[in-house]
């Protein structure tokens, strides 16, 4: 079972550092540690996982755009079943306005190529969305029952011309524009059912125009393209003698994507879409002799949003990764910081105690001192509080704990003795030079009464002032005083 505790110790990597080996560690390693190492590495080993499924799905890449002026031939080119283009009246009340056969108003598109010289403009019908509109109503929340008064270019139109290309123009010499005309029934030779014109006023006045267009949506975290379809529907309100002028602006994007999973090899990828910019709306007064209460028209702006977007390799998912690895494990030994110090303590502590009690042979000393002091016990009771702050103190005194689990007595024995050998060394020394001096100058003295000749101090010892008071000292000459009377 120790086996066991001391393997699942080795996994704690807060462990609080030593001076020196503690039971054969390089730390002391206890087992909450351990079970926080495990948890840190379950929360990388997920975090991992996450972030590696996040660069495969193209999470968080980076992107960078700006704009540019679109040039002569540019524009977006799409299949005419995928737009959505519809157009319908409702009244004040927001209840369908009757309009069996036309009689009230009619809706009719146009597709226009303009240009300095000419225009050519291509009339559409307008019918019955029906289902065409039905995945649009259900994602934009929209009752069943509008399909049946919503109108949408003629299908035989759409099947003559797959394709439908929208172009803007910095000098409006070379663009085209897609367009809805909302006009009164009027009679003619060919058709003789349209309302009076007070009925069809009474029914426009106060209406409601909603209309409906499709668009591009940009989301650069796409698996496939970056680009997403969306719908969008609008309402604005209808007045007496008043032509509604709406229209609507796209821009033209353009989105440059790199794949690059190892920083080598890079493949790159380009994807065209439209996406909204804005709406302006003017009114202006119906004069009798105009025939239309709305017009709407689809245009492209002059200019063009490109985006660069660089998705994530394995070296950014990696620093991620090390980063995250970083600031958990700050969190961790900011937490565990205090809970391992008293723990190490602890442990310091009671092998203190040991070794006291193993030297003392004292049977009469408190009970708690035979007892090794745990954190339950620190909480608990606050005579082990006072113990524990006792026995800090000592302990704060040692450098090495291999003295502390070995002997604390011989210890400070050891250091009483050293210092006592330096004492005395000093005094010796002190001693012996006091005796080579001594015999020094002995030696100067005979020798001058040998040779009978005058010897000068100061030549043979150039010394300082204060080395000729230490010389006398050491010889126990007394220099003179001056006595101030």
């Amino acid at each position: 079972m120790n086996q066991v505790v001391e393997t699942f110790q080795r996994f704690d990597i807060f462990g609080q550092e030593i001076r020196l080996l503690a039971t054969g560690k390089s730390a002391f390693r206890t087992n909450i540690g351990a079970f926080m190492t495990l948890t840190l590495l379950a929360i990388l080993a997920y975090s991992c996982n996450s972030f590696i499924l996040e660069m495969n799905k193209g999470k968080n890449a980076i992107l960078n755009s700006k704009e540019a002026v679109i040039s002569g031939e540019e524009g977006y080119t799409f299949n005419s079943s995928e737009l959505i283009f519809a157009v319908g009246l409702l009244d004040n009340l927001g209840q369908p306005i009757p309009n069996e056969n036309n009689r009230v108003f009619t809706i009719s598109f146009y597709y226009c190529n303009k240009s300095l010289t000419e225009t050519e403009c291509v009339s559409i019908p307008g019918t019955i969305c029906g289902n065409r509109i039905k995945d649009v109503s259900i994602q934009l929340n929209i009752p069943k029952e509008y399909e049946d008064i919503t109108y949408c270019m003629d299908e035989e139109y759409i099947k003559q011309n797959p394709e439908i290309k929208i172009q803007g123009s910095t000098r409006q010499d070379n663009f085209t524009l897609l367009g809805a005309l909302v006009q009164r029934c009027q009679n003619s030779t060919e058709y003789n059912n349209c309302a009076s014109n007070d009925d069809i006023d009474q029914y426009i006045k106060n209406a409601n125009l909603y209309y409906s267009y499709s668009f591009h949506q940009f989301n650069k975290e796409l698996d496939d393209s970056p680009y997403e379809n969306a719908q969008s529907i609008d309402v604005t309100p209808m007045y007496y003698k008043v032509r509604k002028y709406i229209k609507i602006y796209f821009q033209y994007s353009q989105s440059q994507l790199e794949y690059n999973p190892f920083y080598f090899f890079p493949s790159y990828a380009q994807h065209d879409g439209f996406e909204y910019l804005n709406s302006a709306i003017d009114s202006a007064l119906n004069f009798e002799d105009d025939s239309s209460f709305a017009q709407i028209e689809i245009n492209l702006d002059a200019k063009k949003r490109i985006h660069y977007i660089t998705y994530q390799t394995l070296m950014d998912v990696a620093a991620k990764i090390g980063g995250f690895f970083t600031i958990i494990r700050i969190i961790f030994d900011i937490a565990l910081f205090p809970i391992q110090s008293i723990l190490y303590r602890l442990y310091l502590i009671n092998y203190l105690t040991h070794q006291q009690n193993n030297i003392n042979n004292n049977n009469n000393s408190d009970t708690l001192k035979n007892k090794s002091l745990t954190f339950y016990s620190l909480i608990k009771s606050g005579q082990s509080r006072q113990l524990y702050l006792n026995q800090s103190l000592m302990i704060d005194k040692f450098l090495d704990i291999t003295e502390i689990l070995i002997n604390p007595l011989r210890f400070t024995r050891q250091v009483e003795d050293l210092y006592g050998s330096i004492k005395r060394f000093d005094i010796l020394s002190a001693r012996q030079n006091n005796i080579n001096i001594n015999q020094e100058i002995d030696e100067l003295v005979a020798n001058n009464n040998n040779n009978n000749e005058l010897i000068d101090l100061k030549s043979m010892s150039p010394r300082t002032i204060n080395q000729e008071i230490q010389f006398g000292s050491l010889t126990n000459f007394k220099v003179p005083q001056l006595h101030v009377n």
